[in-house]
């Protein structure tokens, strides 16, 4: 449904003026010069804050021209308590799109500011037909048909500036600041923006999940955590089914694969002998001692050829489970290396597993997950499963203020699914590149 609002003359003194998209007012003493001879031709758009006073969506630089010469009431559209406030702040920013003079960073920013609010009510869209969600796709023809490439360079220029504007100082127009970041590696790049975060970010939660991504091997990291600390520990451990050579016949981008490290089946269980890697059994021993006497442990796996093994070694280990695992369905045809003779992959599992008698947080809910996964060219790291999933899966086990241990952290998106749910949680990485990553994430969502 279109919102147009009402149309009404406002006391000009009532108007209240809040952070703007706009950094440059541009040319106002044409723009007066105009309007004296053509007089107002659009009102302006206000929000009603129910108390005597409004909210300035759009109109800035006539609302200032009009304030200067003097005119005491201004003729306006004004929205009600009907909108909501992403809705007010989506028609402030996408008609402020539509005003001239605008600055090639200022449109970056806006382009930005547009596509993160669309997403914030629709969500983000995932591949396949019929999906819901909202695209960069969506964004441009949102903002008057522009391409879809031309919005993606606008938001990469706009996440590096948010992040470090001094190295844009220099660049005078849009194709100043795309060949910069074209000449500068991404993996540079988020390094940078990451450094950044760490040393000047006054957001505590920021702060908080930056400390608990632990750059360090889980098998060492976990020897300094005490006994009977956590209250669930979900383990996405190297699936060992040589996950290059899948992706590459699956068409997924190999940028996600540089910093993964894929286990030998011959180590797998027992580890590699003169190696960093000391094996599922040995990782499933160290997570029940560090675990209070009634928690749960989530562990994802490849099905094949692991399903009998992993299942014995978590048994092995101390733990109580089912041969009736937790899956994840995509929503879509996923991985198939032989399409001709095999159906394709559309799921994933887990199993599920107890020490003592915890008691699930959703009593008797489905063993079923149903998310539409990552769209590939968004991953940061190649088995990254979205924050939402992780979220049910979380909220399904454990209880808000529970301890979380993620031994093989990827993206990192379980730290944030944790945090949302008022729980705590750390984890361990090899890559520092996937913590730059998940900072320069930690960064757009401004830590929420």
């Amino acid at each position: 449904m279109i919102k147009v609002g009402k149309v009404g003359m406002v006391d000009i003194t009532k108007v209240i003026v809040e952070d703007r998209t706009r950094e440059v007012m541009g040319d106002l003493d044409s723009l007066e010069a105009n309007m004296k001879e053509t007089g107002l031709i659009s009102p302006l758009a206000l929000k009603d804050n129910k108390d005597g006073t409004f909210r300035l969506l759009a109109g800035e630089r006539r609302f200032n021209v009009l304030k200067k010469n003097g005119v005491a009431a201004i003729p306006a559209r004004i929205y009600d308590e009907e909108l909501s406030e992403l809705e007010m702040k989506v028609i402030e920013k996408s008609e402020n799109f539509f005003r001239k003079d605008m600055e090639y960073y200022e449109f970056d920013k806006l382009t930005l500011e547009i596509h993160r609010l669309q997403q914030s009510i629709h969500g983000t869209k995932a591949p396949g037909p019929g999906n819901e969600g909202w695209s960069t796709e969506d964004t441009g023809e949102m903002l008057g048909g522009v391409s879809k490439g031309t919005i993606s360079m606008a938001i990469k220029r706009a996440e590096a500036r948010e992040a470090m504007p001094e190295i844009f100082d220099k660049c005078k127009t849009a194709s100043d600041a795309s060949t910069l970041l074209k000449k500068m590696d991404e993996a540079i790049i988020k390094q940078a923006i990451a450094k950044t975060i760490e040393e000047k970010s006054d957001n505590k939660a920021v702060l908080q999940l930056a400390k608990a991504f632990i750059i360090k091997s889980v098998f060492e990291g976990i020897k300094d955590i005490p006994a009977g600390v956590f209250h669930l520990v979900e383990i996405d451990p190297p699936y060992s089914i040589e996950l290059a050579h899948v992706k590459r016949h699956d068409g997924e981008s190999q940028y996600t694969l540089e910093d993964y490290n894929e286990i030998h089946q011959d180590h797998y269980l027992t580890g590699e002998p003169n190696g960093n890697w000391k094996g599922i059994n040995t990782l499933f021993k160290e997570c029940y001692r560090v675990m209070t006497d009634n928690s749960w442990l989530i562990c994802w796996f490849a099905m094949e050829p692991w399903f009998d093994e992993m299942y014995k070694a978590i048994i092995a280990a101390g733990f109580k489970t089912t041969r009736m695992c937790g899956v994840w369905t995509k929503g879509f045809a996923g991985q198939n290396m032989n399409p001709t003779i095999r159906l394709s992959s559309s799921y994933e599992a887990f199993f599920y597993a107890w020490k003592g008698q915890p008691a699930l947080n959703k009593p008797g809910r489905a063993n079923v997950f149903s998310f539409a996964p990552i769209p590939g060219q968004q991953k940061v790291h190649p088995t990254e499963r979205p924050v939402e999933l992780m979220k049910e899966i979380y909220d399904t086990f454990a209880f808000p203020g529970s301890r979380v241990l993620i031994p093989f952290l990827g993206s990192g998106n379980g730290l944030i699914a944790a945090h949302q749910l008022g729980m705590s949680a750390i984890g361990f990485e090899l890559s520092k590149s996937y913590k730059d990553s998940f900072l320069v994430k930690l960064h757009s969502m401004k830590g929420e």
